[in-house]
């Protein structure tokens, strides 16, 4: 693969290799960088052949198969493209920067001009002399230099404002393209909230930031999800899911963060000020959730009442992330055991 690329054929070129991968929920990782890029250029139809026999039999791209394929067609120095990215913004940094330079050395020497007609016209005021031709062709001259020095200068800013902006365009267009790829890269598609693999990322932030505040993660589940797919079909089922996120996501829009744990399991990492505030926010969502139905579509009737159970772990001093995740889980066993459509807490 061609590592000397402009910085506009890379970001264009990359541009139209995340959606792929955010698509086929690939991790945006410099292997999988390169092996999209690689697909994108189309210089190698072997691999994209392949690629494409992959997707078609995992509708993804397994890392193992993506690293067989990266061996068998790509080399370590392809494994620099998400660092040469980098590098290319910087030299579009750089670049600005010696142009910023430059207008301020082309600045320096009008300053230079500016001040030495100033000088001059300041002399020829204090001469106490009756205005002739000569005076007259001086003061002109002077004119003249600063008018021709006006224009060379405002050619040059606008030169500088020109290169300025497709600078920033392109930088711009390049992080928006990468900030949409990693929200749809953390984001479950069905339900809109986050997945399984932010949460991944966020217990361990979230268990190692000091707080003064009680750290609290809750597991919900469904009650008896089975039932709405084999009753109901998974389309209703998917609708369930849908409408327990929605109510997650509105009793999370203040503090806390909602994730789709898997399956008809959810969760939520927040904090709170004591144990009794974290079990009426759980009764609060338990309660709206209870709220929700399925319904004959043509006659309205209620034909199933949709019910969750809750999990509540606390975080404490000598907790891994490990070791909330299990005592979320020992909670929400709790509550299935003791009757479902019910909050337990942690021992």
């Amino acid at each position: 693969m061609e590592q000397n690329s402009s910085f506009a054929q890379s970001a264009s070129c990359l541009k139209q290799a995340v959606p792929f991968m955010v698509k086929y929920q690939i991790p945006l990782s410099p292997m999988n960088y390169a092996l999209w890029y690689c697909y994108v250029l189309g210089k190698e139809p072997e691999l994209n052949k392949k690629l494409e026999q992959v997707l078609a039999e995992h509708s993804t791209c397994p890392p193992e198969q993506a690293k067989a394929l990266f061996d068998e067609f790509l080399s370590e120095q392809d494994l620099a493209l998400f660092h040469e990215m980098s590098d290319l913004v910087k030299d579009t940094l750089n670049n600005v920067e010696v142009e910023i330079n430059n207008t301020l050395s082309r600045s320096e020497d009008f300053s230079a001009v500016l001040s030495e007609c100033h000088v001059g016209l300041h002399q020829l005021k204090k001469q106490n002399v009756e205005a002739g031709p000569e005076i007259y062709n001086d003061v002109l001259n002077y004119v003249s230099k600063l008018t021709q020095e006006s224009i060379v200068m405002q050619h040059n800013a606008l030169c500088f404002q020109k290169k300025l902006e497709v600078a920033y365009s392109e930088i711009k267009q390049l992080q928006v393209t990468l900030s949409d790829a990693q929200a749809k890269a953390s984001t479950d598609k069905l339900t809109e909230l986050y997945n399984r693999g932010k949460f991944d990322d966020d217990i361990v932030k979230f268990c190692n930031e000091p707080s003064s505040y009680q750290k609290v993660m809750i597991f919900i589940d469904i009650d008896h999800f089975k039932q709405f797919n084999d009753e109901f079909g998974h389309q209703r089922g998917d609708d369930v899911l849908r409408k327990v996120a929605q109510k997650l996501r509105l009793h999370t829009e203040i503090s806390g963060q909602a994730y789709r744990y898997g399956g008809e399991e959810f969760c939520i990492l927040i904090s709170f000020s004591s144990i009794s505030e974290a079990v009426g926010f759980s009764n609060k969502i338990r309660e709206d959730i209870a709220k929700l139905s399925i319904k004959d579509k043509e006659s309205g009737e209620v034909l199933k009442h949709i019910t969750a159970s809750f999990g509540i772990a606390l975080f404490g001093k000598e907790m891994s992330w490990h070791s909330l995740v299990e005592c979320a889980d020992r909670a929400l066993y709790l509550a299935k055991s003791h009757g479902r459509n019910r909050v337990e807490v942690a021992g």
